[in-house]
C-alpha cells in the first residue's frame, strides 16, 4: 500500500489542516523542515509522490503558482486546486501535475467526464465527505452512492477524504470504507485520507485500500 504525504498550502505557507475548518488553519510545524515552507518540507520528504491542496485556489483566491511549479519539479504532485468547470483543467497540464478533482468544488458530472477523457487512469477524484455526507452540488449525499457515480463516468482512482477527521488522528470510517471496497469495480483503486495514523495502515491494507494520504501523523514524526 502506497503512502502519499499531504501538504495543504495557504498564503504561500504549509498549514496544519483540522476538520476542514479553514479559517482556523495555522502554519504547519513539520519534522521535515525548520520552517513552514512547502518547498523545504517537500524536498525532505522521503516519498516520490505528494498530494497538494492549494487552499487559496480552492477558496477562489489566486493559486500559489510559483510554489506549485517548484513542488512539481521535486515530486510527482497530485494537485487539488479547486476545479469547478472544464475550463479550469488546463492549469494542471501547465504545471505538470496530476489533477485531483474534488466533489466539493466540481459543479457538474461533466467535469469528471472531461477529466477522464483527458487523463484516463491517471486522474484522481476526491470524494469529499463531512459529517458522513458528500460535499457536492450534484452528487448524492451518500458516500457509497456518490462513489458509484464517479465509477460510472470512468474514474478509476478515488480518494475517500473525510474532512471531519482531517488533523484529528481519529482514524477513518471503517464500516463505510469496507462497504465501498466490497462494492467497487475490480479496476477501481480506493485511497483513504483524513485522521490516519500509523496503526491504521495494516488494517487499511487488509481492506484492499491502495493508498493512504497522510498529513498530521507524518509531519509530527509518528510514522
Amino acid at each position: 500500500m502506497k503512502i502519499i504525504p499531504v501538504l495543504d498550502i495557504m498564503h504561500g505557507k504549509a498549514v496544519h489542516a483540522v476538520r476542514g475548518e479553514r479559517h482556523r488553519y495555522r502554519e504547519l510545524k513539520s519534522v521535515f523542515a525548520k520552517s513552514s515552507s512547502p518547498v523545504e518540507i517537500a524536498r525532505n520528504l522521503p516519498y516520490p509522490e505528494l498530494y497538494v491542496a492549494d487552499l487559496d485556489a480552492i477558496m477562489r483566491r489566486s493559486p500559489n503558482l510559483e510554489i506549485l511549479e517548484k513542488l512539481a519539479s521535486l515530486k510527482k504532485v497530485l494537485l487539488d486546486y479547486g476545479v469547478r468547470s472544464e475550463d479550469e483543467l488546463e492549469l494542471a497540464s501547465q504545471l505538470g501535475c496530476i489533477p485531483v478533482i474534488g466533489t466539493e468544488t466540481a459543479q457538474s458530472v461533466e467535469v469528471f467526464e472531461a477529466s477522464v477523457a483527458r487523463w484516463g487512469d491517471e486522474l484522481f477524484a476526491s470524494l469529499d465527505v463531512k459529517d458522513g455526507e458528500v460535499l457536492s452540488p450534484f452528487l448524492p449525499a451518500s458516500p457509497i452512492d456518490a462513489f458509484k457515480v464517479l465509477e460510472k463516468v470512468g474514474v478509476t482512482r478515488i480518494i475517500y477524504l473525510d474532512l471531519s477527521r482531517v488533523g484529528t488522528l481519529n482514524s477513518v470510517p471503517w464500516k463505510t470504507l469496507k462497504k465501498i471496497n466490497k462494492q467497487k469495480k475490480e479496476k477501481t483503486r480506493l485511497y483513504a485520507a483524513g485522521g490516519i495514523k500509523k496503526e491504521d495502515l495494516p488494517r487499511l491494507e487488509s481492506l484492499g485500500v491502495s493508498g493512504a494520504l497522510i498529513g498530521t501523523a507524518l509531519h509530527q514524526g509518528m510514522l
